[in-house]
């Protein structure tokens, strides 16, 4: 080369291009308003069937689809999309799943199932590994994340909580020791504040019960499980507040073991004018139905029902249930992009605690009480 010659520019590649959303509505073959609501998490508010949404999913990971950055609200809060905020493709994280119980689905009807196909979807287009952790249980058949000093959940970046029966000892230690967490769930722990994603029950129930109200419903009762967490706290905050609000007497609440609710409990609401029953799990359901059937009393022609909460472990070809729709998979997805903030914008002015709208059907095991049809 000489003096007057100039060195050769050096040649870079040019980026591949971002895939757009319209990319993804068209290898799914849907709209891309369809795209757009089930890659923000609204797909089941906005009753797009689970099938649809799975092929966006696919549609996204088959085009490393990644979200530019967007606002998004929730509950009133405004967002910033975590996509926004986390580190480059080639670095991905190392998620953890951790379940307080046993709880890992073994058919597509369990009602865990679609609370970890959302979390696998999410983490999925956000180029996420996940790690199972399964931890021993104690004396209470509770898995712990803490043995002695030593945080199992360590080797994750951070992690994604969920189970019936929670720890809270465990939730304060994580949150102490700064470790990034979110729960699957509404939780509250004393002296902490932890994020969480969970279903806004509370308002849900309200719905409930003033579309009830509206039947002709006026006396109702209320079975609900024994052990009291944010969720059954919150379906019954509901129910009790909807009812003063119309100036209606509020039950007194059973809160019983499926094994020990008997028939006289039953005869006692009848007696006393009973016409819709809310109840908050599968089995007390099936003690209920199976003492309605022994008192010859039909559903919902003598007695309305109103399930408080999914049961996809119902035998199929059963009796259709009114129902709370929880939305599980949303919930899933949305604490993968909550969790991504938190490590990747640990200081970020983004809501840290919540609660996704749930949507109901009355269909099947409600009609307006006989006195009011009359």
């Amino acid at each position: 080369m000489t003096d007057s010659e100039e060195p050769a520019a050096e040649r870079t590649e040019e980026p591949a291009p971002r895939s757009r959303q319209s990319d993804v509505a068209r290898e799914a073959g849907v709209a891309q308003s369809t795209v757009s609501m089930v890659l923000t998490g609204a797909g089941d508010l906005s009753r797009i069937s689970p099938e649809t949404q799975r092929r966006v999913h696919d549609a996204a990971r088959k085009l490393n689809y990644i979200p530019a950055t967007q606002s998004v609200r929730i509950t009133g809060w405004p967002h910033r999309h975590a996509a926004s905020r986390r580190p480059p493709a080639t670095q991905p994280l190392l998620l953890g799943v951790h379940t307080f119980e046993p709880i890992f689905p073994t058919s597509a009807r369990d009602y865990y199932f679609e609370f970890l196909r959302g979390i696998e979807e999410q983490a999925g287009i956000e180029g996420h590994n996940l790690v199972l952790f399964t931890a021993a249980q104690d004396e209470d058949g509770v898995r712990r994340i803490y043995q002695g000093d030593f945080n199992s959940l360590g080797q994750a970046t951070g992690s994604l909580l969920l189970g019936h029966h929670t720890h809270r000892d465990d939730l304060a230690r994580l949150a102490i020791d700064r470790h990034p967490f979110v729960y699957i769930g509404h939780r509250e722990v004393p002296g902490a504040e932890i994020a969480y994603v969970g279903g806004d029950y509370r308002a849900a129930t309200v719905q409930i019960v003033d579309e009830l109200v509206a039947m002709g419903h006026r006396s109702f009762a209320y079975l609900g499980e024994t052990l009291r967490d944010e969720p059954q706290i919150d379906r019954w905050d509901g129910f009790s507040s909807a009812l003063g609000r119309f100036g209606l007497p509020v039950p007194t609440p059973a809160f019983e073991r499926p094994e020990e609710l008997t028939a006289q409990w039953l005869d006692a609401q009848l007696e006393r004018g009973t016409t819709v029953v809310m109840i908050e799990s599968a089995a007390l359901l099936r003690v209920l139905t199976a003492m309605a059937s022994l008192r010859g009393l039909s559903i919902p022609g003598d007695l309305s029902v109103v399930v408080l909460v999914d049961d996809p472990g119902a035998e199929p070809g059963g009796h259709e249930w009114a129902t709370l729709h929880v939305p599980r998979n949303a919930m899933g997805r949305r604490a993968v992009r909550l969790l991504t903030s938190l490590i990747t914008d640990p200081n970020g002015d983004y809501e840290r605690q919540i609660l996704l709208p749930c949507t109901h059907t009355l269909d099947g095991s409600v009609s307006p009480p006989r006195r009011a049809a009359t």
